[in-house]
């Protein structure tokens, strides 16, 4: 029975991943592309190389035929010495993301470029105003071989010798989209500072069907997300912060927060430890996120997320693992996903960046 409810659940959330939401990350903060076009060059230093890898439902699929669900980033990101203000700077970036999921291999690569400006808004560089705007190509795939139908059924079992029965035209196929961001951040003291941001992913809403049918297209995801660092005592810092996305009729909540402990009290930007738990929580009926609304689900828990990493002289490694709390537990048995991030900044030789506020997320 639990292997049939495995097999059964990993279908269905492969389904979903074609008609819901994006590929995204527990981390977000690492692979600014996936979370606003506005953190590119949103880092001290000229420039960063990050990647990450989430793998998902791997413990409960280790002895299944079924693949686990994996998704990988890549990016490249450059921060200019100086913009058309003083203060200012040109943040340019690249970069690319892979996704697949369940037993039919369906599969989503894209790859793009990005341009965002950041705008001092005082003589000293504390606070800055960020647009960004960014493109991407997607390659979407998908294995109908191994597509299962009543059509095989021949009496006794399946029969994968006879044919499908469906009307079936191109496994790949390629689409665009473009996507803008804008964020606010600031630093009030040392030790004290705050950002906030919001974006809109996929304006255009590409065309994403597998049949050429053009009213099939990927809806809008709309992103808003910000937090705030401060002081507790010592060398402690606490970072609480949050997400909210939508997209069509899925929404997602993530409220986290991480304890810094800083390495040394003069450089509160630079090299710590972290660690922190943030909380998920995913809907699918916006309309019964504001209001009660009879028989509507709102928001529901989906999952508790450990997270801790370390930064080390430009470099930056951090772990997180989700604990699955929603309806799911009895399948899962409560474990989630791994992921594991890298990124490293680092600076010209000859022309080291100019001293600016940059955020630490």
């Amino acid at each position: 029975m639990i292997k049939k409810f495995l097999h059964s659940l990993v279908f269905t959330l492969g389904c979903a991943a074609v008609l819901a939401q994006d590929p995204h990350f527990s981390q977000f903060y690492i692979m600014p592309q996936t979370l606003n076009p506005a953190l590119i060059g949103a880092f001290n230093g000229n420039y960063r190389l990050s990647g990450i890898f989430r793998g998902q439902w791997n413990e409960v699929l280790r002895n299944e035929s079924v693949p686990l669900f994996r998704t990988y980033s890549f990016a490249l990101d450059f921060r200019t010495n100086r913009g058309i203000g003083k203060n200012d700077a040109f943040g340019f970036g690249a970069f690319y993301t892979g996704d697949k999921a369940g037993e039919l291999k369906f599969g989503t690569n894209s790859g793009g470029i990005g341009i965002a400006y950041h705008k001092s808004l005082d003589r000293r560089g504390n606070h800055f105003l960020t647009l960004g705007v960014q493109s991407e190509v997607f390659n979407r795939t998908i294995d109908y071989s191994q597509i299962k139908t009543g059509s095989q059924w021949d009496g006794a079992s399946y029969n994968p010798n006879l044919p499908a029965g469906e009307y079936l035209v191109d496994n790949n196929f390629l689409f665009w989209d473009i996507s803008t961001g804008l964020m606010w951040y600031g630093r009030f003291n040392k030790r004290l500072n705050a950002y906030a941001g919001f974006s809109a992913f996929h304006l255009n809403k590409p065309s994403v069907s597998f049949l050429n049918v053009d009213t099939v297209r990927l809806n809008m995801k709309f992103v808003a997300h910000g937090g705030i660092r401060f002081p507790l005592k010592g060398r402690f810092d606490l970072q609480p912060k949050f997400i909210y996305m939508n997209q069509g009729q899925s929404h997602e909540l993530i409220l986290a927060a991480d304890v810094r402990i800083l390495f040394e009290d003069r450089f509160p930007e630079g090299n710590n430890f972290r660690f922190g738990a943030m909380f998920r929580a995913v809907g699918g009926d916006t309309k019964a996120l504001w209001k009660n609304k009879k028989g509507g689900k709102a928001l529901n828990a989906e999952a508790v997320v450990l997270t801790a990493g370390v930064d080390w002289n430009g470099i930056s490694l951090g772990f997180a693992y989700d604990i699955n709390v929603s309806e799911l537990i009895a399948g899962s048995r409560s474990q989630g996903a791994f992921e594991v991030g890298l990124s490293y900044a680092g600076s010209w030789k000859k022309r080291k960046p100019q001293t600016i506020f940059c955020p630490r997320f």
